[in-house]
This record gives structure tokens, sequence and C-alpha cells, in this order.
């Protein structure tokens, strides 16, 4: 049998884990040897084979269902024993994360960093405070609508995210020009002084009519020049000593017409990003993450391979194959016979290479063997 990770002295010999997918924040906290309890909309298989305890807790309006939430970590991993790390869907409700904070240590940002990062308010008058460029923003409807996007501060992973021309925007929706081209990212570490970039990533967005700029996937390696490099890693440092800011966090930005950045949002929390890079640092990503909210920047990670991932979201309701049948390039699997409802995400696809080019072949090979494999278990009715 495998060895158990050893912990190191400075790390928290138990976390509780909330997200909407908790599975690589669990993966990662294993490699460091931190037992976890996880609490998210899935509670997958390979969730439950990282984590001591994997439960799922119910959704409401987009979001996590307050009371059953609090009911679940109470019960599960008291806030005395359990420290709290979370990451996508509590940083969109920060009154949500404001009401651990009276029963658990949170190990991230606090509610009102959220706040200030999820108020397009705000955040756009941080950007204009530390004069960095982002796409314009509107909040009457425009005349012309086919360059023009709706979105919301609320919501993550472009959930939200629609064209003008299809929709109308409600009371915490905002209009931003569109840019064309591919979305961007850079992952980074944070004390709230100084900050050390990870990496530049590639995002990729579903092909759904319904939800186009929904986050389906990420590669590393963005082929950025050193110009823009040097711009991103100086926009971050400007944040994180304007805001305060700690952990793992990530930027997103495009590169717009002119050749000059634009940022677009920053999540405040670990990013699914993290995945392309846990593996290079020893004790895992969140280790750091853990650290560097107590202060403690330093970091040191081997040089990265490329690397790549892609979500796949069920096309029809189906039921779940036996784990064995996954291959094992794939994440986030369901358990075997539990239903998929449409829409929703089946698994992740993952490849590595040793470019980028390679990498993304790689991916595309493996997506269309999983796309034959999944039709031959679902055939279509007639």
């Amino acid at each position: 049998m495998p060895r158990e990770p050893q912990r190191s002295a400075d790390l928290p010999e138990k976390l509780l884990i909330i997200s909407c997918s908790a599975r690589m924040l669990a993966q990662s906290a294993a490699r460091a040897g931190i037992r976890a309890v996880t609490l998210d909309h899935y509670a997958d298989a390979d969730t439950r084979a990282s984590a001591a305890v994997s439960e799922t807790v119910p959704f409401q309006n987009g979001g996590f269902d307050p009371p059953p939430l609090l009911e679940a970590a109470l019960r599960l991993a008291p806030g005395k024993d359990y420290p709290l790390v979370y990451g996508s869907g509590l940083d969109t409700q920060p009154d949500l994360l404001e009401a651990f904070a009276k029963s658990h240590e949170v190990i991230g940002n606090s509610p009102a960093i959220q706040r200030l990062f999820r108020s397009p308010p705000s955040f756009f008058g941080l950007l204009r405070h530390c004069g960095i460029s982002y796409p314009e923003i509107r909040h009457e409807r425009p005349a012309r609508t086919e360059n023009w996007l709706i979105k919301s501060g609320c919501s993550e992973g472009g959930k939200r995210v629609r064209f003008c021309a299809q929709d109308q925007a409600g009371p915490e929706d905002y209009y931003q020009r569109r840019l064309h081209g591919p979305a961007l990212s850079a992952l980074f570490l944070a004390d709230g002084r100084e900050a050390k970039v990870i990496g530049f990533n590639t995002l990729w967005t579903s092909a759904s009519p319904t939800q186009p700029f929904l986050f389906a996937g990420a590669m590393n390696h963005a082929p950025l020049d050193a110009r823009l490099r040097q711009q991103v890693k100086s926009h971050i440092i400007t944040l994180v000593k304007a805001s305060g800011i700690k952990g793992l966090n990530s930027l997103d930005f495009m590169i717009d017409s002119r050749d000059e950045l634009q940022v677009l949002e920053v999540n405040a929390r670990p990013s699914a990003t993290m995945a392309l890079y846990d593996q290079d640092a020893p004790e895992g990503l969140l280790a750091a993450h853990i650290r560097a909210c107590r202060g403690e920047l330093a970091f040191d990670a081997a040089a990265s391979s490329s690397r790549a991932f892609r979500v796949i979201f069920a096309p029809k309701r189906v039921i779940s194959m036996a784990s064995s049948a996954w291959p094992a390039w794939c994440a986030d699997l369901p358990v075997s016979g539990s239903p998929v409802v449409a829409g929703e995400p089946l698994c992740t696809v993952r490849a590595e290479g040793g470019n980028p080019i390679e990498a993304e072949r790689l991916l595309e090979a493996r997506l269309n063997q999983l796309s034959a494999r999944l039709s031959a278990a679902h055939p279509s009715s007639s």
C-alpha cells in the first residue's frame, strides 16, 4: 500500500472544505496529509476517495441553501476542530461566509473582500482607482446591442453571462462591451502585501446555446509575450496592495484589438485552474494557500508540464457508468449508478504533454474517445 503523506506541523490536521465541486481541493488536501470533510453539490466518486467524509448539500437559486449547509457543517465538522477552506460558491454569498466566520476559522479571503470583488460598483471603482483598464460597462441598455453582454456580479464561472441582444438585464446585472478572442487568467498566491504568479492560462467556455460563456476548461502556458506577462503581474501586485487579498486567487482578463490588457474579474478564492499546477507543488497548492493566508508566501514548485482539461456536460439524462468503466484520465466521476441530468457536469477530461500543442491534441483525442464510449453506453433512442 502507498504510504500516507506526512503532514507538516504548520498545517491543520483537519479541514472543512466547501465548494460547488470540492474534488480538486480534497485531492490537494490529501496530498498534504490533511483530513478533509467536504460539502459540495456532487460528492463525486473521486471526491469521496480523497476525503474522510463527503456529503452533498442542496442548491437554491443557483447558490448554496444556507440552512442545510450550516447544519451539515456543524454536524460533520464543528468549528473548534475544523478550519474552513472554501472554493467557488461561497465567494458569491458573502453573508453566508460571514455566518461561517462566527463558527469556524476561515482560511481564505474575508466576506468584506468578497463584497469588494463581487460588487460591480466597488470592483470597477477599485480598478479605476488603480489605473487598470477593463472593457467598457454601462447600466443603461445600449441602443445597439450586438457587441454587448449582460453580466451579474453575484454569479461565478460565467453562469450568468449572456448576449445583450437575446436577454434583458435584471436588478443585479450590468452591461459590458464584448471583446473577441480567448479569455485568459493568471493563478497567483498573495499574502495581503505581495504576490507570486503561478501560471498563465487559456480559459475555455461551453458551446451551450443557453450558457455560451459557462466555464468548461483550461490549459496552462497561455501564449503571452513578456510585456503582457509583466503587466499582468504588475496589476496583480497593485490589486493585492490595494485590497489585502490573500491566498490562492485568479485574475481573469482578455487582450483587446490594440493588444492591450483588459481585466474582467478577480476570483478571490482557489480557482479551477489550480488543477493545472497542483501536482507540481510537493504538498499541493492547498498547503500553499493555507500558508499564504497566514502570511507565508514562500512557494517553490518544479516547472509545470503542459496540461489541459475540459468539462463534459451531459447532453441528456444519463446513468453514470461503473467506476471501472471510466478511463484513468477522467475526473469528477459521478458515483456509479447515479443519475446525471441534462446540462449538468458529467466528468472532466485531462491531458498532459511536452508542450501546449501536444497537450491539446491529446485532449481532443481523449474527448473523441470518451464520446464514442458514452454513445455506446447510452445509445440515442430512435
